[in-house]
């Protein structure tokens, strides 16, 4: 501490006590002598007199120098003890004078150590300076406001910054009070480094940023209430759920102040449960309106604030939209129950309210009944007219069954074209009867349908409960049989379900399993019939005749297992064997040395709506070699019926190929004779029903010749088919019919007897 204490000032005593002997020695010598001069005293008095005075001055001289040290060490290390408290302390300390003229503070009167070394000045430099000099110039407004509210109020607090020597900038809260000694104002500033505060504050800022970023980048709405209710803190889901109000319209206010009554009565009492019990809401679904009143779903989370003594200090609300996975799941459960096309009860829906509607009928012992409706020929139109036509035309079949039906019926759409409707509280079978003939009814007018004028009918199989079975399956079962039964019968018709129908069903089930192996076990075969020239009994060609051994039944006709083959598609592979297997033999027999035969093979309404049949003709030819001039296909009225400009364009194209045309079993269709001359075909072949009656005297008798006077006026070749007796070959010679076939002439034969048969005719 005594380093504070300046050397040269302990000097002060000395000089003031020598300059106090020095003026004691000459006041008591001139005094004395002066006295002995003037009265004439004793010289031995007047030396005792100096010596007595000499003595007293000294003796006074020391005690007064040990006096006034004793009082200036005191001084000193007082001060020294002040100014060792003032450099030892960590915050800047400046006194300076007072408020200059231009209203900022004088010069610095004292600083300490710490100023010193934080700013880089010596503290003589200091004495040279005034505050403003250190002072950031960019704060000077804030200097002159805080002395103006220090000349007012004598202290204040602000928050600036200085400059060091070397230019750096230290953030500094300042502390300055205003003070007065010796009448002289004077100001005492003390000033703490808050660079490290600074920089706490600029992380926390940071921090606050990537927080609050985060926060309003979540999508779900998150909040914090205080207990009592009142917001203090939201993100930015929040806000667009309240209809996009901003932050500082929220803040501080209760649900009642934001929200309509009746919702804010709601979301209160929802957090009062929390605020009030301290208990969690996790994972609550709730269907609320935000503030546009757009009904949504949210799945709310809340969780209770507390302290480390568990008192409830507000809540954490997150609330997340689930609008959008509650309609999907909506859809989800609605497609489930309901046909997406139809919007009819989905089967799982029909089946249980089905089975209901039965376990009522056995407790009241009346009859209710199970309808199996499939539409007529719809295939045709999703192959012709396209999916979307099909599609809008079962939305159509779905209006016209309900508008059939009661409405403690229930119905539903079992798969592709297929319906079923269970009739519910019968007293007898007719009332299921008038059902069916009602749907009959309906579908029996055209239908305009995505602008097309079309006309399809159904076919509807009935079982009624409990005579044709007493669960749901049997039902269904025999129902569905029944259908099969209407279709078999012509279609456009309704059958009820007996026993010899299983019979049938089930050995046409068996047949299609079995026409499913039927190729690859070998069991088809191709037998030829020859077609003849009626002029001259030359053989033009022959047509192909498909037969089915199946093994373990024998001979399986072709009218047993053809329809079935239609029906369930199997025609489309079989067909395709029977064009490829026909052309190589064709092309065989062209290599055996005879040339330019014509091989007719019959082409299904099932594979001419495939519409590739022009393709499937042009690889068979490719890839058997044989000219297409040696290939005729036969066609039926039945593929002109559906569309006929298409079955046109798709004839026309085998026309190009080289391929000849005929119109099979001419006479049975409906409109044959009206577009007869735009068909491009080559030969007409007329149904055997009417070479059966050429030697009668009938209707077909006559209509015979008119039909070979049309074909040849349109240039086309008749063929008849059937030909069995020596009379009806003369009455088509007589009427000049091109070429006939039938067993007068030949039965079909197996491939291997056909050269040999050839050979017999040279």
């Amino acid at each position: 501490m005594d380093r504070y204490i300046p050397t040269k000032s302990m000097f002060i005593p000395f000089k003031i006590v020598a300059a106090y002997v020095v003026f004691g020695f000459i006041w008591v010598l001139g005094s004395d002598l002066l006295s002995g001069l003037i009265f004439g005293g004793s010289t031995v008095v007047t030396h005792f007199s100096i010596l007595k005075g000499s003595f007293f001055i000294l003796l006074t001289g020391l005690l007064l120098y040990f006096t006034i040290r004793r009082v200036m060490l005191r001084l000193l290390r007082s001060e020294a003890r002040q100014r060792l408290l003032l450099d030892n302390m960590s915050e800047e300390v400046y006194v300076y004078e007072g408020l200059a003229a231009d209203g900022l503070p004088g010069k610095f009167i004292e600083v300490n150590e710490e100023a010193c070394r934080r700013l880089g000045y010596t503290r003589e430099q200091f004495l040279n300076m005034r505050p403003s000099d250190i002072d950031d110039p960019s704060m000077v407004d804030g200097l002159h406001e805080a002395m103006k509210t220090l000349k007012a109020q004598g202290h204040v607090v602000w928050e600036g910054a200085h400059m060091t020597k070397d230019g750096r900038k230290i953030p500094v809260d300042i502390s300055n009070r205003l003070f007065y000694m010796h009448g002289r104002q004077m100001i005492l500033s003390v000033c703490i480094d808050i660079t490290q505060r600074k920089r706490v504050q600029e992380e926390l800022a940071k921090e606050h940023t990537l927080l609050r970023t985060l926060i309003d980048n979540i999508p779900d709405a998150i909040y914090v209430k205080d207990e009592t209710g009142r917001k203090i803190l939201t993100n930015r889901s929040d806000l667009e759920f309240m209809g996009g109000k901003d932050e500082n319209e929220v803040l501080g206010k209760t649900d009642a102040e934001v929200y309509p009554s009746y919702l804010a009565d709601q979301y209160v009492k929802d957090d009062m449960v929390v605020l009030n019990e301290g208990g969690s809401v996790i994972n609550r679904e709730e269907f609320v309106e935000d503030a546009a009143g757009v009904r949504r779903w949210l799945l709310t989370s809340k969780i209770p604030l507390k302290d480390n003594f568990g008192q409830v200090l507000g809540l954490v609300g997150i609330g997340r939209d689930i609008t959008q996975r509650k309609l999907l799941e909506n859809k989800l459960l609605v497609m489930a129950h309901y046909d997406s096309l139809t919007s009819l009860p989905s089967r799982a829906l029909f089946l249980d309210k089905a089975n209901i509607s039965i376990a009522h009928a056995k407790r009241t012992s009346m009859f209710c009944a199970m309808l199996f409706v499939d539409l007529d020929h719809f295939k045709s139109i999703n192959d012709t007219l396209g999916h979307s036509v099909g599609d809008e035309l079962l939305k159509d079949t779905a209006i016209k069954l309900m508008e059939c039906v009661r409405e403690t019926d229930i119905m539903a759409r079992w798969g592709g074209d297929e319906f079923v409707i269970m009739l519910n509280d019968l007293e007898d079978a007719d009332m299921a009867q008038r059902t069916a003939e009602r749907i009959r009814e309906k579908f029996n007018a055209p239908r305009m349908v995505s602008g097309h004028d079309l006309f399809i009918t159904a076919s509807v199989g009935i079982a009624i409960f409990p005579h044709d079975g007493e669960s749901m399956e049997e039902l269904l079962k025999h129902a569905d049989t029944a259908m099969y039964a209407a279709k078999n019968s012509g279609r456009n018709n309704f059958c009820f379900y007996d026993g010899v129908m299983n019979k049938k069903v089930v050995a046409r089930m068996q047949m299609e399993r079995g026409l499913r192996d039927a190729i690859s076990k070998k069991e088809m075969v191709l037998y030829y019939q020859p077609i003849v020239r009626v002029s001259d009994g030359k053989v033009r060609g022959f047509e192909a005749l498909l037969r089915w051994f199946k093994e373990g039944n024998g001979l399986i006709g072709p009218d047993q297992f053809i329809p079935v083959a239609e029906e369930s598609g199997l025609i489309i592979p079989i067909g395709e064997w029977v064009l490829f297997e026909a052309c190589a033999f064709n092309k065989k027999m062209m290599d055996a040395g005879y040339p330019g035969l014509i091989m007719s093979v019959n082409i299904s309404v099932v594979q001419f709506r495939r519409k590739n049949i022009v393709d499937v003709i042009r690889m068979a030819l490719e890839e058997t070699g044989l000219p297409p001039a040696c290939l005729e296909i036969e066609v039926t009225e039945s593929v002109l019926i559906e569309s006929f400009d298409a079955a046109i364009d798709i004839l026309n194209a085998v026309r190009e190929l080289g391929v000849q045309v005929s119109l099979d079993d001419f006479g049975t269709g409906y409109s044959s004779l009206v577009h007869l001359q735009r068909l491009p075909i080559s030969n007409l072949k007329i149904d055997r029903m009417f070479i059966k009656e050429i030697a009668k005297d009938s209707e077909q008798n006559a209509m015979i010749p008119a039909i070979i006077d049309l074909a040849h006026k349109l240039n086309l070749r008749v063929v008849a088919e059937g030909v069995e007796t020596t009379i009806q070959l003369d009455k088509l010679a007589g009427n000049q019919c091109d070429f006939f076939q039938g067993y007068l002439f030949s039965r079909p034969m197996p491939a291997d007897q056909v050269l040999p048969f050839l050979k017999k005719l040279l």
